[in-house]
């Protein structure tokens, strides 16, 4: 198991927005959180595909005597604190950061992708003004109040079968389009989708605060040079994370990513997200 508290993991995601650590689990921890998981085999959403992060959500599995699912949220906590997740954790948000959900789920095999094209934590999409997080009285986001997220395999996952694709770098765009909207320097627009994200960031009007906002000046320019695939073929494999059973990514919500279709194998996966509010 690779130590988390390496500092290119750190590097990595800051640079990238995503760091990727091979043997996260041993064969032993893989064996029994994959024994946990087919138990229930609920996809992502289902009651079924969360445990309890905190003292009140397992008190109230004592009160329901709910004594399996108790069980394993202590073991999941304690795998948490055994790889040093909110150590890290803390350290990237260069603060006190807490864990807000424990989920995992099974996506079974299909030709449809798991999500689209995207980015976490955008103020609006197609059902409503704002996505996720605290709705503050103009309707947006504190853009420091995303995600850190742990997403470990439990299967293996490759291109067109559920790998995690992840524009590097989107992630500090992503983040600057966020404080924009939420100090009222660039207007608001729909950008939840990939299309939508870039069509934001060509807006004539927004040119000059992005220019002002970054000093690496070529990051928009590389952005839109990689994302260029989207009006062409959304199926792009060269930003894919491949991984083995046992692996672990580690990535910024705010940063552009999709899940692949799952073709040929169903997918298992163990989550764990942490922010500072």
């Amino acid at each position: 198991m690779n130590s988390l508290l390496n500092l290119k993991y750190l590097e990595e995601l800051d640079n990238n927005g995503i760091t990727k650590v091979q043997n996260f689990l041993s064969s032993e921890e893989l064996e029994k959180i994959k024994n946990i998981i087919s138990f229930y085999s609920a996809p992502k959403g289902h009651e079924n595909s969360y445990w309890p992060s905190n003292l009140r959500l397992l008190l109230y599995k004592v009160i329901k005597l709910n004594f399996k699912k108790l069980s394993e949220s202590l073991y999941f906590l304690d795998l948490a604190k055994k790889k040093k997740l909110n150590e890290f954790s803390n350290k990237f948000f260069k603060e006190k950061s807490y864990l807000g959900y424990i989920d995992a789920y099974c996506s079974e095999i299909s030709d449809k992708e798991i999500l689209p094209w995207h980015t976490d934590q955008a103020y609006g999409d197609d059902t409503g003004p704002y996505k996720g997080g605290e709705k503050l009285s103009d309707g947006y986001v504190n853009p420091d109040h995303f995600f850190l997220k742990f997403f470990i395999y439990l299967t293996d996952v490759g291109p067109d079968d559920g790998v995690m694709n992840y524009i590097t770098e989107s992630h500090k765009i992503g983040y600057a389009i966020r404080k924009g909207i939420f100090e009222g320097k660039i207007p608001y627009q729909r950008y939840w989708h990939l299309k939508d994200f870039r069509k934001l960031v060509f807006k004539k009007e927004n040119e000059n605060y992005f220019q002002n906002y970054f000093k690496d000046k070529g990051l928009i320019d590389r952005f839109l040079s990689k994302t260029e695939f989207i009006n062409k073929d959304v199926n792009e494999h060269k930003f894919n994370y491949k991984m083995n059973a046992g692996d672990a990514i580690i990535f910024n919500e705010g940063g552009v990513h999709r899940g692949s279709k799952t073709l040929y194998n169903k997918r298992m996966i163990l989550r764990y997200m942490y922010s500072i509010k």
